[in-house]
């Protein structure tokens, strides 16, 4: 937990998407206790955010103690673009069957680019198949739980990326995918948590967006994710290492 009276500011992240700490107060313990549990939803959104339970330290000086609250970390997901055209084919087709992009199912389906994927995986095949064994569980409605292993599989193929043929063919399929899971895994009313690496980036996918809408800064978003970055990576000042899916 952040012990917010001896909060160090960071430096901005590459690309300039975090917000410069001076701008935002997070030693105002009034205002800290004042921020909403929860921010405001719009009706019918409720899915479409990760959500992260962010517990807040601060010291009160008249009774000598401190205190601890926990906030709700709301970050909107937000999906990737498909750069070329095999990639708006391959992407617009799961699209259109709200379904995730199940490289399996990818090579079944575009056969003209089954042995460019397979060749391009060769050492993450067994990993793409268990994924697309768990979409199938989950999609069945047999077993919707399997949606959150999809996940986790996606999490760590994360990781792998930017494989050539996600460059080419595929698009940003795991970003794609673990905003698809989430989201199945909140209307469903599944329990998930996602690691520290994967809040980063997804806070890094909405700043961006933000910047890109020219939408002014949300004070309690900046508040909570920078005690979040604090509490998940208290000795590093720059540990996001993403951006070539993102460029």
């Amino acid at each position: 937990m952040a012990d917010l009276s001896r909060f160090r500011s960071k430096k901005k992240l590459r690309g300039g998407y975090r917000v410069d700490s001076s701008k935002i107060s997070v030693t105002d313990i009034h205002k800290l206790k004042n921020l909403p549990i929860m921010p405001y939803i719009e009706e019918g959104t409720e899915n479409d955010f990760y959500i992260e339970p962010v517990v807040i330290e601060y010291y009160i000086p008249k009774e000598s103690r401190f205190a601890y609250e926990t906030k709700y970390h709301y970050i909107e997901l937000f999906d990737p673009t498909p750069k070329n055209e095999a990639q708006k084919k391959v992407m617009g087709y799961f699209s259109k069957l709200n379904q995730p992009i199940d490289a399996i199912e990818v090579m079944e389906k575009f056969p003209e680019y089954a042995d460019f994927i397979a060749r391009s995986y060769n050492m993450q095949m067994d990993m793409l198949k268990g994924a697309s064994e768990e979409f199938q569980a989950g999609l069945s409605g047999e077993n919707p739980t399997a949606i959150r292993r999809a996940l986790y599989i996606n999490e760590v193929l994360r990781k792998r990326e930017p494989n050539i043929a996600a460059l080419e063919v595929l698009g940003d399929y795991t970003t794609y995918n673990i905003n698809w899971c989430i989201r199945f895994l909140n209307k469903n009313h599944i329990s998930h948590s996602v690691e520290d690496h994967t809040v980063e980036y997804l806070i890094k996918l909405h700043r961006m967006k933000l910047a890109e809408e020219n939408r002014p800064i949300d004070e309690r978003f900046e508040i909570l994710s920078s005690i979040y970055m604090d509490q998940a990576f208290p000795f590093e000042e720059d540990v996001f290492d993403d951006d070539d899916m993102l460029d």
